[in-house]
């Protein structure tokens, strides 16, 4: 089961059929019963883009560092060099020409030009968290690069965890360290350390230590630190995670899927805070003033009904955020690749209302066989799997068909709950029983025994259907709150519900509503309490839902002037962006997109010199061509 962990958290963005990113998989979520594990596509791949334009921005220069689409990954700076991660299309096992980090020399920055590549492990590859940073302790004076890394080949040794190098001379790196990471016995003998999706280092001049906070891929909700001052010989010195705050657990956003995405260590008055995305948890604010004993300080509740959309279940993603210079403001970015989702009501008894839920792609569209959306009544079928779970000695199947079937119960729709069988199994028992419609509920284990009561997931296929029913998943508190039994999350999955054949609430779905791309909030800094947000207007209107490309924001990075609230954001195929923020409202006020097209990925501003007056040179990291480099000018 480890290894099946390891399989989905690498990418950290799976969506399965047309559930929506809120239904994105959790890693650690899908179980070997429930089918083979969907396909990872870690940062969207839809075709085509807006067209060109520009306003208040000029293309200061770029350069070409891959002819592989997909093959850039994040851009880190430091002086007058940029670091750029060659990503998983580039791996040799791919394809491609070989993973690890460009450096760029942008010191004239109307000509960048790559001067070194350092690479990484033959099957790592570098994503997120590309970084330089500087640091003086009594075992290291200069710069250190820092990179993650992810499998390119999962069934083949690779080291995982993250990789330091020391860069004070770009044009001779030199490797400090590699595979750091949270190395506990339970890792596969073909694996180092976890995997890392994300990293963020610091040095604190006040104690010449530096560290390392990086996302553990293979618990999907751990924080883990790391002490760098000797960088030649990390040490982890700390371990947490949401699991340890009760006071971020509730509420959730859609779907209720919880892992670390990203982070930034700050130096906010005397203390050092990390500001942590959560994704459907929201944002985090972490005390790592002593690394090793980090301390929960708050986190946000994404605002309801969204403020944007205006649905009662707000999207949730927490992908990425960065305070303003002057520490009073968090920008946050949500990472959306599906501007639909499906949309799900308790019609009837005392729990009606909106309740999270997705849909399976590999049943007929819901859309199909109900044109205006599904509306009835439900019916309890137990596990809907061929075994016995109910222990009364006949297959729950069996059981279904003998006493449940829809000519039997006349209800619209039978209710299964998640575990033991293939999602098609029990897909395949509901339409054997006569009904055009199925939910599956999660499982005990799926909704972390409770600590995410709506959490759902619709899996893959593991068998042949009959391609009668739509289907759908729901969370396992709405699957108990449809037949009034008190949600329970111990014990057998198949019979603390109801019994077999029990008529419950009436129930809807639709799928295919639009709810536009991931876009940008606006937090108070020391409240969370979010002041605004913001949409590229074609995100939030579905004539471009599809054929433009992602429309989703990525990354965000604030105006390093003290005192200048400027936001910089890099979103995929809606180009680059410029915003301005404050105590009332943020507004876009730049942006660029190429001829052809951009897919941007990552952001840095700087200023070159400590000469430069005025708006920061700001590098932008193409996916799919290498370095931009720009400057505002409104």
């Amino acid at each position: 089961m480890r290894r099946i962990l390891v399989l989905l958290a690498a990418a950290f963005g799976l969506t399965v059929g047309t559930a929506g990113a809120g239904a994105t998989v959790p890693p650690g979520a899908w179980d070997p019963a429930d089918g083979p594990a969907p396909a990872a596509e870690q940062h969207g791949g839809v075709g085509g883009h807006l067209p060109a334009s520009s306003e208040n921005v000029d293309l200061v220069g770029k350069v070409r560092l891959t002819n592989v689409a997909g093959g850039i990954s994040d851009v880190g700076v430091w002086g007058k060099y940029a670091y750029l991660g060659a990503f998983n299309p580039e791996c040799v096992s791919n394809g491609g020409a070989g993973t690890g980090v460009h450096i760029v020399d942008i010191s004239d920055p109307a000509h960048p030009t790559k001067v070194g590549f350092v690479p990484s492990d033959p099957n790592n590859y570098v994503g997120e968290g590309v970084q330089v940073i500087h640091a003086e302790t009594a075992f290291f004076q200069g710069e250190i690069l820092i990179h993650n890394n992810e499998p390119c080949d999962t069934s083949q040794p690779n080291l995982g965890g993250l990789g330091l190098w020391d860069v004070t001379n770009p044009l001779a790196p030199s490797l400090l360290s590699d595979g750091v990471g949270d190395n506990d016995p339970d890792k596969q003998p073909d694996q180092t350390a976890s995997h890392t999706h994300s990293t963020f280092g610091w040095w604190v001049p006040e104690t010449g230590r530096a560290y390392v906070m990086g996302t553990d891929n293979d618990e999907f909700t751990d924080v883990d630190i790391f002490d760098i001052t000797n960088p030649a010989a990390p040490v982890q010195i700390a371990e947490t995670g949401f699991n340890d705050w009760p006071d971020a657990q509730s509420p959730l956003a859609n779907g209720d899927t919880v892992f670390l995405h990203d982070m930034q260590v700050k130096k906010v008055g005397a203390r050092w805070l990390g500001v942590l995305s959560y994704w459907d948890a929201g944002w985090v604010i972490l005390d790592v003033t002593d690394p090793a004993n980090p301390v929960f300080v708050d986190d946000s509740n994404y605002p309801t009904p969204d403020p944007l959309t205006g649905f009662d279940i707000p999207e949730g993603n927490a992908h990425q955020a960065w305070w303003s210079s002057n520490n009073q403001f968090i920008i946050g970015t949500d990472e959306d690749f599906s501007p639909t989702r499906t949309s799900c009501d308790i019609e009837t008894g005392p729990n009606a209302g909106a309740t999270p839920c997705g849909e399976f792609g590999f049943s007929v569209p819901i859309g199909t066989n109900f044109p205006g959306g599904f509306s009835g009544t439900t019916v309890w079928g137990g596990s809907g799997c061929e075994e016995d779970l109910n222990g009364n000695g006949t297959s729950d199947r069996q059981e279904v068909l003998a006493s449940a079937t829809q000519a039997q119960t006349g209800a619209d729709a039978i209710v299964f709950t998640r575990g033991t069988c293939f999602f098609s199994i029990k897909i395949e028992t509901g339409e054997l029983a006569g009904y055009d419609m199925v939910f599956i509920g999660q499982s005990h284990a799926g909704s972390r025994d409770g600590l995410l009561p709506d959490g759902f997931l619709c899996g893959g296929q593991g068998s042949p259907v009959l391609g009668i029913a739509s289907a759908g998943c729901i969370g396992h508190r709405a699957m108990h709150q449809l037949f009034g039994s008190v949600p329970s999350y111990t014990g057998p999955n198949a019979v603390d519900v109801a019994p077999i054949g029990t008529v419950g609430e009436g129930l809807s779905a639709q799928g295919g509503v639009f709810d536009g791309w991931g876009y940008v909030h606006l937090l108070n800094a020391n409240t969370l309490e979010e002041i605004d947000a913001y949409a590229v207007p074609e995100g939030l209107d579905p004539a471009y839902a599809t054929g433009f490309g992602n429309l989703t924001i990525h990354e965000v990075q604030t105006d390093p002037r003290k005192n200048v609230n400027f936001a910089y954001f890099s979103y995929y195929d809606a180009g680059f962006r410029v915003a301005k923020f404050g105590k009332k409202r943020i507004e876009e006020v730049g942006h660029f997109i190429d001829e052809g097209g951009n897919d941007f990925w990552g952001i840095e501003p700087i200023q070159l010199n400590k000469t430069q007056t005025g708006a920061p040179h700001l590098l932008l990291s193409d996916r799919d061509f290498g370095l931009y480099i720009f400057r505002y000018t409104g």
